[in-house]
This record gives C-alpha cells, structure tokens and sequence, in this order.
C-alpha cells in the first residue's frame, strides 16, 4: 500500500494535468460545431446586412464583380433605381461607412466624405442603425439621412 502512496504522491502533478488536458480535448470535440461556427457568426454580428425591396428586378449579368454589378444596377441618373436596406454596425466613421460601400452606396470612404461636405453634413456623424434608402434617392439625400 504504501507504494501505490508513494507513487500517487510523486505523480499527482502529472494526473491532475493528465485529467485536465483529457477534460479539455472531449470539450472541445462535444462543442466542435459550435466553434467552426463562430467566424460566420462574428461576421454576422459585425459585418453588414444587405437586403433589397421585393419589388427589385433580378440582376442577371454575372460578368464582373459582384459589388461592380450592383453598383450598374443600383444607380441611375445619379439616383437610386430600386429600395435598398442596409445596416449601419457601431465603431469608427470608416468603418460605419465602409457598410455604405458594401452595398454600392458610395465607391469610397473619400466618396463618401466629398458628398457630406457637399450636402452640409459631418461625415463622423454617422449613425449605427439599419437605414431604408427609398429609389430616387441621391447620394447626398443618403449622406443626410445617415447623419442625422
């Protein structure tokens, strides 16, 4: 008996650590699925939401880009050709906006900022919320409403 003590002792370390390390490898294979999922579910809750109006027509020209192709679609005459939704994620101006660019809104940070100043508004100013640009909109009544 006083072996088996003997032996416990002396390698209790290495069994503590041995069931610890055994705990954490069938917790991480229990939750598995859940940690493949987290990089889309973080990019769900900081990227941006795109959505457009039922109404809108079907953009059939695969050829080129996808942000290029909606963007052809998306504007006309300096104004918008159909309903978009967007959701504005909390954090810097930069990238408040870059949700704007991601959605065909403005092609770029400076864009976006030239049309601010343009329209009177402080490009800093723009507000994390899901916004509703209606079709005929410009991209100054845009830089507008998302100041507000």
């Amino acid at each position: 008996m006083k072996g088996l003590k003997d032996f416990l002792y002396d390698k209790n370390d290495i069994l503590i650590a041995a069931v610890i390390l055994a705990a954490a490898i069938l917790l991480i294979i229990w939750r598995m699925d859940v940690i493949m999922e987290y990089p889309h579910t973080l990019a769900e809750e900081t990227g941006t939401e795109v959505t457009t109006d039922d109404s809108a027509v079907d953009d059939d020209d695969t050829s080129g880009s996808e942000t290029g192709a909606q963007t052809d679609t998306l504007w006309s005459d300096d104004m918008l050709t159909r309903d978009v939704t967007v959701t504005v994620q909390g954090g810097s101006a930069v990238a408040a906006v870059q949700s704007l660019i991601d959605a065909g809104l403005f092609d770029s940070y400076d864009q976006y900022a030239q049309v601010c100043s343009d329209a009177g508004c402080t490009p800093e100013n723009i507000k994390a919320t899901t916004f509703t640009f209606e079709a005929g909109s410009t991209r100054a009544d845009i830089a507008r409403l998302v100041t507000a």
